[in-house]
């Protein structure tokens, strides 16, 4: 115990420096966003604060030379003057000055013109004080509905917390993407509705012997167009209306619950990271700059002097946040919420956040953080509770470093995670917006040109009964925009930084493969394998494919298969299944606590095949924590069976032991001339055949040469005899060892009895 704290002390203090310089970067890049938005908001005048995505933060974009706008200009002045008011009062000073304009025409035919000798559009048309009303009703009607919709934000959220709404601000955030296109839908309504009595029901009386020259066409045309804009304005609130169900409900059915998840983990980090900076603050010398009292500089007026600015601090603090609660200002140094979320961007922070608060929770004399230790960060002991639980994830009631580490980590990515599939699914509904929009178009130009012209609508249906002769070139393509509508916002199998196994004819071998999943448009997917490789996928195919999600399951089991040998008792395996128990049960924040064993298969009377599966407690979203807990696991079966004494079917195969027939032994110094006997390829039925007559034809040559030299001298043909008798003395002695043995191992093996080996040899 005592040795594993002091290696976590030594870590701690190893990584000190790095974690109090990586906060204080934080705090620094934080600080300064937040002074530049408040000159920006001083400079500007601005009254309305933008809310912080926290899970799509603002891109920083590089700023480029722009000439700036001439401040001292009158119009410039009188703009920055309006934007200082509410939408609604703006908007009225906007209705204001075209509305007196457009009642010049109706005083002028009430007051000064004779309606009857001027009418609008010629003989029997329009009185003028009727069509400058009608202009005053366009006019007023466009900002009547844009001060009416400016309250939908509001009205939403009103209505949704009165009848009970659990998340209020998403029906806010509906009346604020509606309110443009409801205010266009209504403004086009306004003008159809007003347009026929005010211009065609104020017609000035036609005189008599006039009636041939009336001509009023324009009324009919005006109409017309009238009707079109207002289908297009009405198929574009219904398209929005429309957008705006598939974003609700695809987010509500894919992301609420895990948006929700990770912002109440995020909330609890902040909180113990405040109490960790309170913590830091009152103990680390690096906060408080105390310094060695030891040291020249050190005097009793210089203590008392940094006493005094410490207690001025401390109320100049408390005065500060008095000030603020009664002003009704929500005011916190740092905001500890964004640092926690400027270190939740990358690894090594996450890992920064997660020492400093375990150096903060942590006892002097103990290696874990118990439940004592985390209620003193809460308020309540249910805050506590959730919090304690949240970082232990082997609920043995206490948390390591590792373990603080490993879940700030998740969380981070957790968080980068929903930012990009958010930021994907944003992007995928504005495609689908536009192609939606594209369609409304053409239907409001095909609209238009059938109510305008009735030949030109004659033309229009050949052309279109041509185009429809030729669907069958865009059948495809429609067919794949269909299917990856269906398999983006229904189906929807896979969000951005899962990890997924997809079958079918895919990957290296055609028979699937895992990847993550990098993007996610309305017509392909984006993955990368583990190797690294990027690959394009349509989502038309995707649909047609089985597809696992790893991220999604929880809880997988892993499967091992072993070779014994034959006739393996049951008490070793029993007591390989026990052991392997106890070690998942001591690591039970890896592994679930159990084990199964079952015996899949006997194959020839030699070998039983054995499938071990232990059950992960996680899912293989992180590979590099599913290879540790993989490996970790082997390692431990791989020493229990050798500790065990478990035999794999090669041990009783011909040279597995001594106890069969069949066994290697090592070389005798007399057989090292012999060597290259064993060599697989000398040993070959033809190569045997050849030595064989090699050998022969050797021993006919001597005999031959042994009759040449016989009429020699008596000396000299005992010499050339014995040599001759000698060499092939050699040869036959080479032969009758090689070909005895092989045909005493032949016979050993049909009467089934062992034969004992010769000294020396290299196979008995």
């Amino acid at each position: 115990m005592a040795s594993n704290v002091n290696s976590n002390e030594i870590a701690l203090y190893a990584n000190r420096i790095v974690d109090d310089l990586e906060l204080l970067r934080a705090e620094r890049l934080i600080s300064n966003q937040e002074h530049e938005e408040n000159v920006s908001k001083f400079r500007s005048r601005r009254h309305m604060t933008e809310v912080e995505d926290t899970f799509n933060p603002p891109i920083l974009e590089e700023t480029k030379a722009i000439k700036k706008r001439d401040e001292n200009a009158a119009l410039y002045k009188f703009w920055a003057f309006l934007r200082k008011f509410p939408r609604f009062v703006r908007y009225l000073f906007y209705l204001f000055p075209g509305a007196t304009l457009l009642l010049i025409p109706i005083l002028l035919g009430h007051f000064a013109i004779d309606q009857n000798k001027h009418p609008i559009g010629g003989t029997g048309g329009t009185q003028l004080m009727w069509f400058g009303i009608w202009l005053e009703i366009v006019w007023g009607s466009l900002w009547v509905s844009r001060m009416l919709t400016s309250l939908m934000p509001n009205l939403f959220l009103v209505i949704a917390r009165a009848t009970g709404s659990i998340n209020a601000k998403k029906w806010k955030d509906i009346g604020k993407e509606m309110e443009l296109h409801t205010a266009v839908f209504l403004w086009m309504l306004a003008v159809l509705i007003s347009f026929k009595p005010c211009c065609d029901g104020h017609r000035v009386p036609v005189p008599d012997g006039q009636e041939q020259s009336v001509d009023v066409r324009w009324i009919d045309i005006v109409f017309k167009v009238i009707i079109a804009f207002f289908v297009l304005a009405a198929l574009n609130f219904v398209e929005k209306i429309g957008i705006q169900w598939i974003a609700t409900e695809f987010h509500e059915r894919t992301y609420a619950t895990r948006i929700e998840n990770n912002k109440g983990d995020i909330r609890q980090l902040v909180c113990l990271f405040e109490y960790a900076k309170d913590q830091l603050h009152e103990t680390d010398s690096f906060w408080h700059g105390s310094r060695d009292n030891t040291t020249v500089s050190s005097t009793p007026m210089r203590a008392i002097h940094e006493n005094a600015q410490k207690v001025l601090g401390k109320v100049g603090q408390v005065a500060g946040r008095v000030g603020n609660d009664l002003l009704g200002r929500k005011v916190d140094s740092n905001h500890p919420r964004k640092v926690v979320g400027e270190l939740l961007r990358t690894t090594s922070s996450c890992h920064t956040l997660a020492r400093l608060i375990y150096r903060s929770l942590v006892r002097p004399d103990q290696e874990m953080v118990y439940m004592e230790d985390v209620r003193k960060a809460f308020g309540t002991d249910e805050e506590a509770e959730a919090a304690f639980n949240v970082f232990d994830k082997d609920l043995n009631n206490d948390i390591s470093l590792d373990e603080f580490e490993a879940v700030t980590s998740e969380i981070g990515m957790e968080k980068k995670a929903i930012a990009a599939s958010l930021k994907d699914l944003d992007s995928v509904i504005k495609k689908l917006d536009k192609v939606f929009l594209f369609i409304i178009c053409i239907i409001t130009i095909i609209v238009f040109i059938s109510i305008i012209s009735g030949s030109a609508a004659a033309g229009l249906a050949s052309a279109g009964s041509s185009v429809l002769g030729l669907a069958w070139v865009l059948q495809a393509t429609a067919q794949e925009f269909l299917q990856s509508i269906i398999f983006v916002f229904v189906k929807h199998p896979f969000d951005v930084g899962d990890r997924v196994t997809i079958y079918g004819s895919t990957g290296a071998n055609m028979t699937g493969d895992d990847y993550y999943v990098t993007e996610i448009s309305l017509l392909y997917t984006e993955f990368k394998k583990l190797q690294g490789h990027v690959v394009q996928a349509p989502n038309s195919l995707l649909n047609t494919l089985f597809i696992l999600n790893q991220r999604r399951s929880n809880g997988l089991a892993d499967p091992i298969t072993l070779q014994m040998r034959f006739g393996t008792p049951a008490w070793q395996i029993d007591e390989l299944k026990a052991r392997m128990l106890k070690f998942v049960v001591e690591n039970k924040r890896e592994f679930q606590p159990t084990i199964l064993a079952e015996l899949s298969a006997i194959e020839d009377m030699r070998s039983a095949t054995w499938t071990i599966v232990f059950i992960h407690k996680s899912n293989y979203q992180n590979e590099v924590a599913r290879l540790q807990r993989h490996n970790k696991f082997m390692v431990e079966l791989m020493h229990q069976i050798d500790d065990i004494g478990i035999q794999s079917p090669f041990r009783i195969d011909p040279g597995g032991s001594k106890d069969h027939p069949l066994h290697w032994t090592g070389i005798g110094p007399g057989d090292i001339g012999f060597s290259n006997m064993q060599d697989v390829f000398e040993n070959r039925k033809e190569h045997f055949l050849a030595n064989r007559l090699a050998s022969i034809r050797e021993k006919d040559r001597a005999e031959k040469a042994a009759q040449e030299v016989s009429s020699d001298s008596e000396p000299r043909l005992a010499r050339a005899n014995t040599s001759s008798v000698a060499a092939g003395s050699l040869s036959s002695q080479t032969r009758n060892r090689f070909f005895s043995r092989a045909r005493s191992s032949s016979r050993s093996q049909q009467v089934g009895s062992p034969a004992r080996p010769a000294q020396g040899s290299d196979i008995v």
